[in-house]
């Protein structure tokens, strides 16, 4: 069985992802819905991404790509590029991209579905981008926005494409 690859990503206005190591943002729904989406599968990320989130996901194969062959950490298969990756959860069903910016851009280009949770904001001290990804032929098939609440500050949009 070969995995399907996709990705997952919150980002702004200016498809900013990060501002100094974290998340600009704290929203519960989209926390919720990318657990939803992930739990079971393999998930795929950059080491500056796994040390954001400071631990491996529970319920989640999690693959760290990084080129420093000492890396390691409980919970975690080292990698040391995205096709080793690929090649590692190609006995899952779907295998989820979850960052960082560098590992957007080398993925983008093979993955077959992005679900992208759409902030309406803009981070002035964003430091990591998604990248542009126009050109490359995908469609939304569904769009539901969430106004903002106690619990959400911004309002956001979960925004589902695929590849054409």
């Amino acid at each position: 069985m070969s995995a399907r690859l996709a990705m997952i990503v919150a980002y702004d206005l200016n498809r900013a992802i990060g501002a100094h190591g974290a998340l600009p943002w704290h929203l519960p729904d989209d926390l919720r819905r990318f657990k939803a989406l992930t739990l079971g599968h393999s998930v795929i990320m950059g080491r500056k991404t796994y040390a954001s989130i400071g631990r491996a996901l529970p319920g989640r194969r999690n693959l760290v790509l990084s080129r420093d062959p000492e890396f390691s950490a409980p919970g975690i298969i080292r990698v040391e590029n995205l096709e080793q990756a690929v090649d590692l959860a190609s006995d899952v069903e779907i295998s989820w991209v979850i960052g960082g910016g560098e590992i957007f851009r080398l993925a983008l280009p093979l993955v077959e579905r992005l679900e992208i949770t759409e902030v309406a904001a803009r981070i002035r001290d964003a430091d990591a981008w998604f990248p542009d990804f126009s050109p490359l032929g995908f469609f939304e098939v569904q769009r539901t926005h969430h106004s903002p609440d106690s619990t959400h500050a911004f309002a956001f949009d979960f925004v589902s494409l695929v590849r054409s």
